[in-house]
């Protein structure tokens, strides 16, 4: 699932696009590396595969986060990749998109980019308890 998110490009993606909740996923994740962890068998490859794991579950938001985010990168490609003089983006509707989105855009990022320091922390909190 994350690693074809990736490759389709759907970051961030929707959360109502995973298989489970999030908090089953974590449970999952925090039940599978405990018990790779008692049996000496969590390698240092899976472990970061766990732990991209688990953090990427902050990339996936509500469906109309999502949608904001898609048509505000949308507009933005849009206005650096068309041909046109700087008088005639500013009248274009993705013009309008970025300059009306962009402030929700950028605290949509910031959250996003606080749960993903939250739930790295939260993983190697667990990890380190089920180390001692």
């Amino acid at each position: 699932m994350l690693e074809r998110d990736i490759l389709e490009n759907r970051y961030p993606a929707r959360v109502d696009s995973l298989p489970f909740s999030a908090s089953t996923i974590k449970a999952a994740i925090r039940t599978a590396v405990i018990q790779l962890l008692r049996t000496d068998r969590l390698t240092d490859e899976l472990r970061d595969y766990f732990e991209t794991a688990y953090i990427s579950l902050a990339d996936y938001l509500n469906p109309e986060l999502v949608t904001l985010l898609t048509e505000f990168r949308e507009s933005a490609d849009d206005l650096e990749t068309t041909p046109a003089a700087p008088e005639q983006r500013m009248q274009a509707a993705a013009w309008r998109t970025v300059r009306e989105s962009s402030v929700l855009a950028a605290e949509i990022a910031r959250t996003a980019a606080s749960e993903c320091d939250a739930l790295r922390s939260e993983f190697r909190s667990f990890l380190q308890k089920s180390q001692q």
